[in-house]
This record gives C-alpha cells, sequence and structure tokens, in this order.
C-alpha cells in the first residue's frame, strides 16, 4: 500500500487506492476560534465535528471551520500562506497536525511509503519553501510513514500524462501559489512556482468591491463562471478581472524562465491545467487563448483540463509512491532469479 497527499492551502487531500478505486479524504485548511464551554465541547462532540481545546478557546478545524465563521460572523484562520506554513499564525503547525492526521490516517503497516506535495521556491518572491518541506514531512515520519516530498507541477505530470510517458507541461493553479513544471519522460528540466494564486485573486476582488474575503470565496466556489458576461461593479466582475492577469502573469513568467534547448525540436507539448482554482468554467478556454498569444518557444499539442482538478495533485503523489514501492520488490525478483539459475547449473 502507498499513499499520496495534497498539502495544499485550501485543502489538504489524501489518496489511496483501494482494489480497482482510488479513494479521497479531504478537509479544508482553516480553522476558526470560538470561546470554551463544556455545553459547546459536548455538542462539538456529539457532532463530530474536528476540533482542538487549547485553554479557554476551542478550535474548529477543517470543513466545519467555515460553517462555524458564518454562524459567528467570524473569519477563518489558515495554518498555510502562499502555498506554505504561515510565519504569522501562532496556531499553524498544531492545526496542521490535526488536519493531516485526519486526511491520512495511520499507515497500513511500518514506513508505509507518501508522497507529499511541496511547491517549488517562487521566482517571484524571496519565500524559501524548505522550512514548510521539512516540517511536513517530519509530522508524517512521526505518524509512522516513510514520507518523500513531491514537486506539485510534477505530481500533476504523473497524474494526468502517462499517456504521454510523463512529458509535457503541468500547471497547478492552486489557492497560496500557482505551480509550473515542464517533463520529459518523467524528468522534469524547468519547475518553478509562482507566489500567486486563489487566495490573491480573492485579496484583490474583496479589495476592489469592499466585500469580505470569505463571501468572495465563498462566491468563487459556488457558481462562478468565466464568462466575461457579469457587471464588472459586482464581485463576479472583480473576480473575472483578476483571473485573467494572473493568467497573464503566470504565461509571463514561463515564457522568461523556459530555455529553448530545454526543448525537444519538433516535439509537440500537451499542457495541462489543474487545482481549485481553476475549476470556473471557462478556465480552460481562456488560458488556452492567452498562452496561444504568447511566444512559446515550442509547439503546443492541446490544453486540457484535468477530469478531476482538485484531486490531481494528491493522484499524483499516489502514482509516485506506488512506484517507489514496486521498485524494491522488483529489484528482489531480479536478485533472486540469477541466484536460481545458480542452483540449477
Amino acid at each position: 500500500m502507498a499513499k499520496g497527499l495534497d498539502v495544499g492551502t485550501m485543502n489538504i487531500i489524501s489518496a489511496q487506492q483501494e482494489g480497482n478505486e482510488t479513494v479521497f479524504v479531504q478537509q479544508r485548511n482553516s480553522f476558526v476560534e470560538i470561546e470554551y464551554s463544556d455545553m459547546a465541547e459536548q455538542m462539538l462532540s456529539r457532532s463530530d465535528v474536528l476540533h482542538i481545546r487549547k485553554d479557554d478557546k476551542v478550535y474548529v478545524v477543517g470543513d466545519d471551520a467555515l460553517n462555524f465563521a458564518n454562524i459567528f460572523n467570524k473569519e477563518t484562520r489558515r495554518p498555510m500562506k502562499h502555498g506554505i506554513l504561515s510565519s504569522d499564525e501562532k496556531s499553524a503547525i498544531p492545526m496542521m497536525k490535526l488536519i493531516i492526521e485526519q486526511v491520512v490516517g495511520s499507515p497500513d503497516h511500518p514506513n508505509e511509503k507518501i508522497y507529499f506535495s511541496t511547491p517549488a521556491d517562487p521566482i517571484d518572491s524571496d519565500l524559501s519553501t524548505l522550512y514548510h518541506q521539512k516540517t511536513i514531512e517530519s509530522f508524517l515520519d512521526e505518524m509512522g510513514y516513510d514520507a518523500e516530498p513531491i514537486n506539485e507541477g510534477m505530481a500533476v505530470i504523473y497524474s494526468e500524462l502517462a499517456d504521454n510517458d510523463f512529458t509535457g507541461l503541468g500547471i497547478s493553479f492552486g489557492a497560496g501559489m500557482t505551480n509550473v513544471c515542464l517533463a520529459y519522460y518523467a524528468v522534469p528540466v524547468m519547475k518553478f512556482s509562482v507566489a500567486r494564486g486563489g487566495d490573491w485573486i480573492d485579496e484583490q476582488a474583496a479589495q476592489a468591491t469592499g466585500t469580505p474575503v470569505d463571501k468572495v470565496t465563498s462566491i468563487k466556489e459556488e457558481d462562478f463562471e468565466l464568462d466575461f458576461t457579469t457587471d464588472v461593479g459586482g464581485v463576479e466582475g472583480a473576480l473575472s478581472i483578476y483571473y485573467e492577469n494572473l493568467l497573464d502573469y503566470v504565461i509571463d513568467l514561463i515564457q522568461r524562465e523556459i530555455d529553448e534547448e530545454d526543448v525537444e525540436e519538433g516535439l509537440d507539448v500537451p499542457v495541462v491545467v489543474t487545482g481549485g482554482t481553476s475549476t470556473p468554467d471557462g478556465f480552460t478556454k481562456l488560458f488556452e487563448r492567452h498562452l496561444e498569444e504568447a511566444n512559446i518557444p515550442f509547439s503546443i499539442s492541446g490544453v486540457s483540463h484535468a477530469d478531476e482538478p482538485m484531486y490531481s495533485v494528491a493522484r499524483g503523489g499516489l502514482v509516485a509512491a506506488r512506484s517507489d514501492e514496486e521498485q524494491p520488490e522488483q529489484e528482489e525478483v531480479e536478485e533472486e532469479e540469477p541466484e536460481a539459475a545458480e542452483a540449477e547449473d
């Protein structure tokens, strides 16, 4: 057995194979603080609401955090910011541990392999991802897993481009960051992240319209479409403007970072986009149109959208983990075969 884990700013998602099915477990990566009382804690426990008590406070964690934030008219808080652990949030580490434990569960056997997503260092920011990566790795190792990081963009390649020999350009539009990876036959030749994603869109739209960020996020997640028919004075109009701005920004950086020598001459490269920020209807067509207008130094065979964009990174981690677990077994078989041949002689 093996598992994949998408450690995202907005959601934490695990993937595990059960027979012919890939099973995903998901929790929102957020929490809200409420006043402690015996009655409150009893009600939370009876309702199976994920929570933790600290001193005179109770923290509701995961999917229920947004509901409680709306009930108590509070803003949710995030353990992560810009794709990594938030240095501004003192409760980040205990909240992350609780959510990860809930999502991945106990290992099926000692040192079960798990590949967890980690962003590349952003090229438009001084942020370092190393502390975040090592902290998540430590969480999982303490739980009894054999944890390995996988670049988020590379996880997209593993998940979506198996039929193309793991060759192509994978782009994960997440909440905290956008991750980009160009790979040939499962070997990354370019990878980077951008310190903008869905959260940046929400924050800009909220500031422009005077709307609370959580409200903007809810509107975006419900039925928002990138059709550009919405009145630009409203929240959906602002979201459309900043979505288009993000796409132009990411494409400009792809143009800047790609070296023509990294691209095999005459090769048509498939592009796949995924991630929670890519889910609105119209996103893929808008991205494809802007990409066609850009000066990319290779031919693009097509732009596709992952069938399950929320689960793509977790699935890619699972593919990598299963491959890693199967490799030692194959090596053992290869070692036994010569020994058997010698015995027959």
